[in-house]
């Protein structure tokens, strides 16, 4: 997959995903409606992923709770 495929996350449904900081410092990705982890295998994407989020200055939360 490519990270194109993943621009829905930081764009139409930014408000259904979050990034939750964790302990070390580094984010998951989280569904808030379903309270679930968004699973990319290719740590290269995700770590985009992450970026265009914080880009894009969607929600950072502590828990997902």
């Amino acid at each position: 997959m490519s990270l194109e495929e993943y621009k829905y996350i930081w764009t139409e449904n930014r408000k259904e995903y979050v990034l939750v900081k964790m302990k070390d410092g580094d984010y998951s990705i989280f569904n808030r409606m379903d309270k679930i982890a968004l699973i990319i295998e290719d740590d290269d994407i995700y770590d985009a992923v992450i970026n265009e989020m914080l880009k894009s200055k969607c929600e950072i939360v502590d828990s997902i709770l």
